[in-house]
Formats: structure tokens, sequence, C-alpha cells
């Protein structure tokens, strides 16, 4: 896809400020690029040269998944980045040949070799590309050692005009824009100008999970089957023990044990060991038993998936554009977050190619009702198995059961069809939409399964009885 550059006759404003040099913020970047004189990221972190973690991003140290459809949009706007992070080091890894995902009481599907891939990294590392790649936009500026402190507006008018921050020294400086974009992940600069302007209160929805991770580095070491990547599912609702292994550059592996409530994944090596030990399989602690560890474990805890409903706001103010993180936060097991904040980019690039008549006056709006659409999709497949738990704070739906149901009967199904196992791998990578799954002759093979498992377990009762 070549480049498409705007005159400067038909610039939408002169400078846009994107707070936030993550994913989310750097990709928004580039999809602003064409359409402002200027760009300006800006992070509160000095941001590194090469792929280490950052202060300001806490869950920097614990694995992040980047989808087949984030791969997708980011190749969209900036053609060739799956090659950039292959010289970097990344991991190539074809989900249907290299992954191994164990589900309690379902065979592993046969190793198959889709013919696409997507690629497994440190975030450090492919923010740290990605990062390089915008700036070498002539027109974007990346400025690290900036924090944000607000959004402010001129006294007369009720739009974002600009942003006020505190740079390293101490000093305060206001800088004036024609749009913001905050990507700064926890969303509170827009939520606070929308509560500093009068604005309605923002309606959200919010699943409480209270999870708690633990990761580390790890010589790299074999897997069996040679499989790249495994992730272990728990047996829930009676078990909470989850766990992941997934190779990032410099040969070494990245390892996260997960947990919840009272059994959560401790931080000493040995005891760290043991739990790995009593997860539903063996296959993570075969692979790290015997190899090195490389760094100290960190802990993080994630307490609620959040989704913000920004597009509601009846009078969403001129000059602002949430994105990523800002307006929804994903239970960080499902690997969603990166992908779908790339996907809002690209989305944003799109759009930013249709509008006409005042452009920025139509923006936030259009853009925040689109990415209500896009998230439905990847909220549903995390919402509802998180649901699983009885201790699970949310809005179940009436129908949760037979939903848990029809994803354990496909997921079943899909063991046993190479097809339809593609088809559920495609959708859950957000390449393709969930819609799909409601084809009819699908839905009438997964009701003969459940039936099928239905009348096995009552035989099975009979017979113990």
């Amino acid at each position: 896809m070549k480049r498409a550059v705007a005159s400067k006759n038909f610039y939408l404003g002169k400078r846009a400020i994107v707070v936030g040099a993550g994913l989310g913020g750097l990709s928004a970047a580039r999809a602003l690029s064409d359409y402002f004189e200027e760009v300006m990221i800006l992070d509160r972190d000095e941001l590194p040269d090469n792929a280490i973690p950052r202060p300001g991003v806490p869950q920097g140290k614990h694995p992040h998944g980047l989808l087949g459809g984030g791969l997708k949009a980011l190749e969209n706007l900036l053609p060739g980045f799956g090659n950039e992070l292959m010289r970097a080091g990344a991991e190539p890894i074809d989900p249907g040949f290299d992954i191994l995902n164990e589900v309690p009481g379902q065979d592993v599907c046969p190793k198959t070799k889709f013919g696409w891939s997507t690629y497994s990294m440190s975030r450090p590392l492919i923010e740290g590309t990605l990062r390089r790649q915008v700036g070498r936009l002539g027109n974007v500026k990346v400025q690290g050692g900036c924090r944000v402190l607000n959004i402010v507006s001129e006294s007369n008018i009720q739009a974002a005009t600009g942003i006020q921050c505190q740079l390293v020294d101490g000093s305060a400086e206001t800088l004036k824009s024609d749009l913001i974009v905050d990507a700064s992940g926890n969303g509170s600069l827009t939520v606070e100008f929308l509560k500093s302007t009068g604005r309605r209160p923002v309606e959200e929805t919010s699943i409480s999970v209270n999870t708690r991770y633990a990761s580390a580095l790890f010589e790299r070491s074999h897997i069996w089957n040679d499989y790249k990547v495994v992730v272990t599912f728990p047996n829930a609702p009676e078990q909470v023990r989850g766990g992941l292994i997934l190779p990032v550059e410099n040969n070494i592996n990245q390892v996260v044990l997960a947990g919840k409530d009272k059994d959560l994944p401790p931080i000493d090596g040995n005891e760290f060991l043991n739990y790995a030990q009593q997860l539903p399989t063996l296959s993570i602690y075969n692979a790290i038993r015997n190899a090195k560890r490389l760094t100290d474990i960190t802990p993080i805890s994630f307490p609620e998936s959040r989704w913000r409903h920004f597009a509601r706001v009846p009078d969403f103010p001129r000059g602002l554009l949430p994105t990523g993180d800002a307006i929804c936060r994903f239970n960080p097991i499902y690997g969603q977050g990166m992908t779908v904040a790339a996907q809002e980019a690209k989305m944003l690039f799109d759009l930013l190619q249709t509008l006409d008549g005042d452009p920025l006056a139509t923006l936030a709006p259009t853009f925040l009702t689109k990415a209500e659409t896009l998230l439905a999709d990847p909220w549903a497949m995390s919402a509802i198995p998180d649901f699983i738990y009885p201790e699970t704070i949310g809005e179940r739906p009436g129908d949760l059961e037979d939903r848990l149901n029809f994803q354990s009967a496909l997921g079943r199904l899909a063991t046993r069809d190479v097809e339809l196992y593609e088809l559920l791998i495609e959708v859950r990578h957000l390449l393709k939409p969930l819609t799909l799954l409601d084809d009819p002759s699908i839905v009438t093979r997964v009701k003969e399964e459940i039936a099928d498992a239905s009348q096995g377990n009552e035989s099975l009762g009979a017979y113990s009885a």
C-alpha cells in the first residue's frame, strides 16, 4: 500500500497531539500523519533506544500478543512492518502449527499449517520497532519525558484546544492543538475533561475478574512436539490456574502463570515451578523446570475489564479522541489489547479519507460509534469465559450457560475438523467476524455435539450409580 500524502491545502489542521507512545498512540499517529502538518507524540517516560521495559508501562515485563488482525492493521498502516519485526528479532508464529492450546476436556487440535503467521516478541520490542517506523515520518515528532497534566479549552468554547504538560525539569508548558488523541491507557484525561466541561458522565460496562499474573524470562528450551507456544487453560470453574509460554527475541521464552482470589501465582523461584507443576498439564512445567531463569518474577494484578461508552456522550467535544485502552481495557489473558488498538488506528486512517465538510466536527462521534462495533466481538470473546466463575462481578448474559456450552462444543468439534479449526482461530485472531460462527450448518453441528455429550454424561451417571 502506498502512503497517501495529503496536500497542504487539504490538511485538517496544523497540529495533532497524541498522548501516549504505546502501540495505540504510535499507530494512531501514523494514521494522522497524512492529515496534519505536525503530529506530536508525548509520553511521560524517557523512551529508550533499546528494547527494555519502561516505568510508565507496568505491564511491559509481561507477555503481549499481536494477533493476526493486529498485524494486518499495522501492515496496512506501515507496509512491511512484519519484516521489520522479524529483523528486530521477533519470532514468526503459525497459529495452527506452532501453538498448543490445552483446554481441559478437549483433545489437542492436530498440528496444521495455516499458511499465515503473526509474530511473538516482547512488548518493548514491538513498541521500539513501531516507534522507529513512525519516527521516520517527516512530520511526526516523538517526545519522551513529558507528562501531560490535563486537556485545556479556550474560555469561550468547550472544545479541546490543547494540553498542559510538565517537562523533566519540572517546568509547565501549554501546547495548542487541533486534535488530541488520548492513548494514555487509563483514559483519565478524557474523563476529567468531560467532567470539567459539564458533560454527561461516561457510561461504563465492567467485569471484575480480580486476576493476578506472574511473569519471568527463561532461556529458550524445547517444548514437546516442537511447539513454540503453549496456552494452558484452567479447569474452570473448579480451578483457576493457567499459564502461557511463548518465544521472544534473543532466544528467550517468556512465561506467565495466572491465578485469582486466594490461589495466586508466587514470585519465589521454587514456588513458581511448583505452581507450574500443578497446572492442568505438565507442558509448561516440563519446558521450564531445567531452564535457567533470566529475570526476577514480576507480579501484576488485573482487577477488571472496562469498556467506556464514549459514543453515548451526546455532545462529545470537538478536538478530542480517545483510543485503545482509554476506551476499552480487556483481560490481558486473551491477548486482544494491542490488536484492537491497531485496528482502531486503521479504522481512523480509513475514516479520515472519507470525511468531508468540517471533518473535525464529526470525527469523534463517527469514530467512537464505529469503535463500539469494532469492540463488540473481542469483548464478547473475553467476557463470556470470564463469567464461568461465579465470583466474577458484572452483568451476566441471561443465556450464559448456553453460550458456555456452545463454546465448549465448538472447541471439541474443531479438534476433529481442520477447516472449522482454522475458522475458529481466524475469528479469535480478529481476522474474521464472530457472526461467521452463527452459520446454520455450524450451529446444527454444535447442537448435535451438545446433545451427544449430554447423553454420554447421562450414561456415565447411570453406570456410576
